[in-house]
C-alpha cells in the first residue's frame, strides 16, 4: 500500500471533522474550545512528560483551551502558570479571568511585551514551557511569533503550531500561505532550532498542528 493510500482514510475524516464544523462544538467544561479533541489528549499526555512550569498559548478566544490547560498543567505540576495571550477578549468566559493559574494578556502575540513577559514568567520557576500558538494564521504572523519565541524557548521546551492543516494540508484549499508554510520558512533559516516529533504527531491518525509538533533541541548562540 502506498503512502498516498494510507493516508486516504485518515484525511478523508480529517476533512469530514474540519468542514462539518465539529472542532466548532467542542467545549472543556462548558466554555468554547475550537480545537480538535484528538490534538487536546494529546496535548495532556505531552504536559504529562513534560511537566512545564509554564503554558503559553497565543490565541485565548472564548479561553476553553485555557481552562483546559490550567487543568492538566495543574495535575501535571501544582504550580503551573497558563500565560495566554489574544488582541480581542471580549468574548472570554468569566472562569478563564477568574482562575488563579491563568494570566490573560490583551495584546498582538508578536508584541515586544508579550516576549518580555513570558521571560520574566520563566525566570520565576525552573522548569520547561509548553508553547501552542493558534493565533492569526497568516504565514508572516506565525512566522513572526516563531521568530519572537527563539529567544525565550530553550532545549527542552516543546513548540506546537497549530492549523498547518488549511490550505490544502488537507482542508481549505485556496486559503494561502498559513501555518505549514511559516514552519518550512522557520525551519529552512533555522534548520537546529527543533526536531519535528512525528510519533506523536501521528499516532492518532490525523491532526490540525501537521508538521507543528515540535521539541526544541537547540538554544540561539549569540556571538
Amino acid at each position: 500500500m502506498s503512502e498516498q493510500e494510507k493516508r486516504a482514510a485518515p484525511d478523508a475524516y480529517h476533512r469530514w471533522y474540519y468542514d462539518q464544523g465539529v472542532w466548532e462544538q467542542v467545549k472543556w467544561q462548558g466554555v468554547p474550545c475550537l480545537k480538535s479533541v484528538v490534538d487536546l489528549w494529546n496535548y495532556q499526555e505531552i504536559i504529562a512528560d513534560l511537566k512545564p512550569a509554564l503554558i503559553v498559548e497565543f490565541g485565548t478566544r472564548h479561553g476553553g483551551s485555557a481552562l483546559f490547560f490550567a487543568a492538566v498543567g495543574g495535575l501535571a505540576r501544582p504550580d503551573c502558570r497558563v500565560f495566554t495571550v489574544d488582541i480581542e477578549t471580549g468574548g472570554l468566559h468569566p472562569a478563564v479571568t477568574a482562575h488563579p493559574a491563568i494570566e490573560v494578556f490583551r495584546a498582538s502575540s508578536t508584541d515586544a511585551a508579550v516576549t518580555r513577559r513570558i521571560q520574566d514568567l520563566r525566570e520565576r520557576t525552573e522548569g520547561a514551557v509548553f508553547a501552542i500558538l493558534d493565533s492569526d494564521h497568516r504565514k508572516e504572523h506565525v512566522l513572526a511569533e516563531m521568530l519572537a519565541l527563539r529567544d525565550v524557548l530553550r532545549e527542552g521546551d516543546y513548540l506546537v503550531v497549530e492549523d498547518g492543516n488549511i490550505n490544502g494540508h488537507p482542508v481549505l484549499p485556496g486559503w494561502g500561505e498559513g501555518p505549514w508554510e511559516a514552519i518550512a520558512e522557520y525551519t529552512k533559516r533555522f534548520p537546529d532550532d527543533y526536531r519535528r516529533d512525528i510519533e506523536r504527531e501521528r499516532l492518532f491518525g490525523f491532526t490540525f498542528a501537521p508538521r507543528g509538533y515540535l521539541r526544541r533541541v537547540g538554544n540561539v548562540q549569540r556571538s
